[in-house]
């Protein structure tokens, strides 16, 4: 009995084998969502294009059909589960499994390798385009996929928790950034935004993983970074198509870190507006702000290294506990860490719980405050509208600065009537912004004569974007948008759910226009992941993620009409806008030349500026949707820029 046993059991395994039906991968997966092949035992074949096998991994490998079958409805990919490791990417298999369906994912389990054919395969890639518009994910399940584009981190809520990034074939505005409210344009964009991502995932299945795979040397990944030409697998996990890079580490480039504020031009004077995101120095653990003394001084050490890089002479605060005991202990830090004389505007308020308002730092050796200041708290929310006339001690000229916070778009439920939230994309209490919008111009105008001067510039968070009510009130009354001015386009000092955008404004008049040489956001905290700020699990003592907005710093040249032709040829050229529809403008490069690569090095076109404000067509120069280099030579520089092509 004992030698007939294994017999048997020999007997079972071969007559098992024996009734495998031999089946193409494409035919396993079939055109549908599910496998028309679900629970048969099956031999296929193909070459392992990626494994992901080990401890904390999602287990298994992905086979796919060297060559296919011609159906582009059908994936010639699949994922193999298990965790055996013993083939290599590059080896052609043979194998017997079963197919099986979870949780929406196509798969082989139980495998049984029969015959590694050879080793060294070129790898069955298939390039594509991601359109988030026109894609189906299915048709590509399991398979190696390049993306033939630059793709853009545009969201990295995940990437702490779950070692996930969104990507996209854009950088995403807020709509509204970019589009009057309610407008055709607005809408097309809300609905553009609202289409399914790429998710970029490390195929590590537990949740804070460290060290996390995706993060650079500093331990994070930008929003705005950029990838090009990615490799990877399809798989469908949690309910939703998800791709794993073919390889480790995957290459991002873009939007680095600053270190410091640039393209201010040739200024005398550098001007701040600054979220602090609720800076508390007492009252904590209501919510809102530090919760404790821990996070009170880790909060303080990180905003006192952002205040030091951008080494402002005038500082507008937003989100500053009220009374004196905020501005003095940074006003005393900063005079400690720089060794220069920082001095605030008293306003005489004082602490009233942990409610915020606006306040002034400046430099003493700089500037002298000239006069008093005034505050507006019509309509309120009170303490957050505030003028301070300054005086630049070289020259003796003066200017009034306006520092602002408005009404909040949070809280919809107690909102009525015209606040109401009206669905137009600029959310409740629109109507009060738009009135503290109307406000400030008012208080402005009805106090240059006190202030003996007319040159005005209001900054701030006024909690609305470039196209909406409370914005179009100032441009619509004499105010220039020094974002658009500067960087059309492309300004953005907030990012939220992916979308990027400006709430944080430095609006000017005619006069003060012209003194003014050039607008940074300091992008230093909206790309950063929440994990770095002070209440985070990678909390560090350095200045990213020190508030969720980004500082927006103005260089004036104050009491002087500012003149582009002074400035270095790679900072008086302007390219835009960045991403291009049908054309874009050259200006300020007459007689230099202009040249166009793609982004592996290849020149596309080359001639010569012919005025100082040119522009150029993308159907005309034969270009395709993608990235592109701009490189503009004269007066013996270069400037170099990137546009993308729609």
């Amino acid at each position: 009995m004992k030698k007939i046993l294994p017999l048997i059991l020999f007997i079972i395994f071969c007559s098992h084998v024996s009734s495998q039906t031999s089946r193409t991968i494409p035919d396993i997966q079939g055109s549908g969502n599910t496998s028309p092949r679900n629970g048969d035992f099956v031999k296929t074949s193909g070459i392992v294009t990626a494994k992901y096998i080990g401890s904390n991994m999602i287990n298994g490998f992905f086979l796919q059909d060297a060559s296919g079958d011609g159906n582009s409805n059908t994936s010639d990919g699949i994922f193999v589960s298990t965790s055996t490791d013993n083939i290599v990417v590059g080896d052609k298999i043979q194998l017997t499994a079963t197919v099986n369906e979870y949780n929406g994912r196509t798969q082989l389990i139980n495998p049984v390798i029969i015959n590694i054919d050879s080793h060294n395969n070129t790898l069955p890639v298939t390039k594509v385009v991601f359109d988030p518009a026109n894609f189906n994910w299915e048709k590509y399940e399991g398979m190696l996929l390049e993306f033939s584009q630059t793709l853009f981190v545009n969201n990295n809520r995940n990437l702490e928790r779950y070692g996930e990034l969104e990507l996209g074939d854009v950088r995403k505005p807020s709509p509204t950034n970019i589009a009057f409210p309610a407008s055709t344009e607005y809408e097309a964009q809300v609905n553009r935004n609202a289409l399914t991502p790429i998710y970029l995932d490390d195929a590590i299945t537990t949740s804070y993983y460290s060290p996390i795979v995706f993060a650079d040397g500093d331990g994070t990944r930008r929003t705005g970074e950029r990838i090009t030409n990615l490799q990877a697998v399809v798989d469908y996990v949690n309910s939703k198509y998800v791709i794993y890079p073919a390889t480790f580490p995957v290459y991002f480039y873009g939007n680095p870190r600053p270190v410091a504020p640039t393209d201010l031009g040739n200024y005398n004077l550098k001007v701040c507006g600054f979220n602090l995101e609720y800076y508390l120095t007492q009252n904590f653990g209501t919510g809102l702000g530090p919760d404790n003394q821990t996070e009170s001084d880790r909060q303080h050490t990180k905003i006192i290294q952002a205040l030091k890089a951008i080494d402002a002479d005038i500082y507008g605060l937003v989100e500053i506990e009220q009374g004196q005991a905020a501005l003095t202990k940074l006003a005393n830090s900063l005079i400690s860490v720089t060794g220069k004389p920082y001095a605030f505007i008293n306003d005489g308020g004082t602490v009233n719980g942990t409610y915020t308002k606006v306040g002034y730092l400046y430099r003493s050796d700089i500037v002298t405050p000239y006069k008093s200041l005034k505050e507006n708290n019509s309509p309120s929310p009170a303490n957050r509208k505030k003028l301070q006339a300054f005086t630049l001690k070289s020259n003796n000229e003066k200017f009034i600065f306006s520092i602002n916070h408005f009404k909040a778009k949070s809280g919809c439920s107690s909102a009525t009537g015209n606040d109401a939230d009206q669905g137009d994309g600029q959310s409740c209490y629109n109507a009060t912004r738009t009135a503290e919008a109307n406000s400030v111009i008012n208080f402005i105008n009805s106090n240059k004569g006190y202030y003996g001067d007319d040159d005005a510039l209001v900054m701030g968070d006024l909690n609305a974007y470039a196209k909406e009510d409370p914005i179009q009130a100032f441009t619509n009354n004499g105010y220039f948008d020094m974002h658009q001015k500067f960087h059309p386009d492309t300004a953005y000092s907030y990012v939220y759910n992916g979308e990027a955008g400006y709430l944080d404004h430095a609006l000017a008049n005619e006069s003060m226009k012209k003194q003014i040489t050039g607008v940074s956001v300091f992008h230093i905290n909206s790309d950063e992941p929440t994990m770095f700020e002070y209440s985070g699990s990678k909390y560090q003592p350095d200045m990213y993620r020190c508030s969720d907005h980004d500082p927006v710093v103005v260089g004036i040249s104050l009491g002087v009409i500012s003149d582009v032709s002074s400035l270095p040829f790679d900072e008086k050229v302007k390219v835009y806008p960045t991403y291009v529809k049908e054309y874009f403008t050259v200006e300020n490069a007459e007689e230099g030349y202009i040249q166009i690569y793609s982004l592996n090095g290849v020149k596309l076109y080359e001639t010569q500026i012919q005025s100082n404000k040119e522009t150029f067509s993308k159907e005309t120069l034969q270009l395709q949707s993608g990235a592109y280099v701009v490189r503009i030579l004269g007066e013996k520089s270069m400037a170099r820029r990137m546009i993308i092509v729609k």
